[in-house]
């Protein structure tokens, strides 16, 4: 495999506390007519996406830094086989093979 181990390990660590460090401050406390009210209610809800949307992503780069200390980056989570350099090039967070991942996105429909 020709990846840079080191670094892909290294740029995920480093979004990783990019992402921790980016808090997400809470909307404010609704007052005000009608539109206010509204526009507040939004602003709560995009906060509430935005950080579960920071979870999903810290949770990705968590599995696979834990595949990386295991020896496992670059490994089909679910055939085993090894996850073309290309696809892992184009997506570091890729666990699962192309034709696995399209069983798995089939699966779900």
């Amino acid at each position: 495999m020709g990846l840079d181990l080191v670094a892909i390990q290294k740029h995920l660590e480093s979004e990783r506390a990019q992402l921790l460090a980016r808090a997400i401050p809470p909307p404010e406390l609704a007052k005000g007519d009608e539109a206010d009210l509204a526009a507040t209610a939004q602003a709560r809800e995009q906060s509430r996406w935005l950080e579960n949307d920071q979870k999903v992503r810290l949770a990705q780069i968590d599995r696979v830094l834990a595949r990386l200390a295991a020896g496992q980056y670059g490994i089909c989570a679910t055939c085993g086989k090894p996850i073309p350099s290309e696809r892992l090039e184009a997506k570091p967070l890729a666990i699962l093979c192309i034709t696995c991942q399209s069983q798995s996105e089939k699966k779900k429909k």
